[in-house]
């Protein structure tokens, strides 16, 4: 009899893992062995502690061993019982970190999903500036032939737009936030100002006048910056990639806006340049030497047609008119 119950005892902790021991050297007969680790793994698997029941396990086992089983001492009993609540709530812990691992990464890419972007596009001869208020109040002028690219709402650590062609920028300031203005190669970062920036393609420079406040013009190529104050103005030479700061401002950087316009000794080949930005008419000359002729003059809110006239009489000019716009010749 006492042989039977050291037996049985093995038994029972090889199957709750307590003795390294291999199954043959405690029964002979594998079959029978097989009978009783069978319905102990059946029982004793269960990762549910709603589903598991010790005491219908214990049952089963009890059945299959005989009645010599059944006096397997109390402590063996409450060792199962405790290991099947430590596997219950082990997976328990697993399936709610699980979850909740799932729920936090799902809600995460819902916030850093980025916004929709708006396209502001402007046409060839517009009457007035086109004016654009963006997300955080920042108030935007566009002049003819400029695209302005912004998001519905500005969510990133910075506020940024990208532009081409001309606008002018009353940025409303945010320390925690930047404001930024992309270019090809160019960034413009806002320091708390208000300013103009002129980046048409094809010209062979970025030009930004500051009319209050500061701003960072900044190569991105090249990791190159200079900041410009109120009063200032900075220019990037695309080709050579290098910036120019002048502690001026141009003189008619806002011509296209307050049709203002002010000459002085500046050749004709640039002020017809900029009787183009500023009415998106064709203004040119067919013969060179007019290029180089320098003009003084000022125009406050003129009609292009009666600047066009007063540059010919003051110069012995001739005018033509065509599809395009004014062609001047040489009498």
């Amino acid at each position: 009899m006492k042989k039977e119950e050291d037996i049985e005892e093995k038994i029972v902790s090889y199957l709750t893992g307590e003795t390294a021991t291999e199954a043959g050297q405690i029964i002979p007969d594998k079959k029978n062995f097989r009978e009783l680790d069978q319905p102990w793994e059946l029982a004793g698997t269960a990762y549910s502690y709603r589903n598991s029941d010790p005491d219908k396990a214990w049952a089963k086992l009890s059945a299959k061993m005989g009645p010599a089983a059944r006096a397997v001492p109390a402590r063996k009993f409450a060792f199962l019982r405790y290991a099947a609540i430590f596997i219950a709530l082990v997976a328990l812990a697993s399936l709610t970190y699980l979850l909740t691992t799932r729920q936090d990464n799902h809600s995460l890419q819902e916030t850093v999903s980025l916004p929709k972007m708006k396209v502001i596009q402007t046409g060839p001869n517009p009457t007035e500036p086109s004016i654009v208020v963006l997300p955080d109040g920042t108030t935007v002028k566009l002049n003819a032939n400029s695209t302005l690219q912004y998001p519905e709402k500005f969510v990133a650590s910075d506020r940024r737009v990208k532009l081409v062609g001309e606008a002018f920028f009353e940025v409303r300031h945010e320390s925690a936030h930047p404001f930024i203005v992309d270019l090809n190669n160019v960034q413009i970062e806002d320091l708390g100002t208000s300013f103009n920036i002129s980046a048409y393609p094809g010209h062979e420079k970025v030009e930004v006048n500051v009319a209050s406040g500061s701003i960072r013009l900044t190569n991105t190529t090249k990791n190159e910056a200079a900041v410009l104050y109120a009063g200032s103005s900075g220019k990037y030479v695309r080709k050579s990639g290098t910036i120019e700061v002048a502690n001026k401002l141009s003189i008619n950087y806002l011509s296209w806006i307050t049709k203002e316009l002010s000459f002085h000794h500046t050749p004709l080949s640039s002020v017809f340049e900029q009787l183009e930005n500023i009415y998106h008419v064709k203004v040119a000359y067919a013969d060179p030497k007019i290029a180089n002729i320098p003009y003084t003059a000022n125009f406050d809110k003129f009609q292009l047609g009666d600047i066009v006239n007063v540059i010919a009489r003051t110069h012995h000019l001739s005018v033509v008119k065509n599809a395009d716009g004014y062609v001047f010749v040489v009498k």
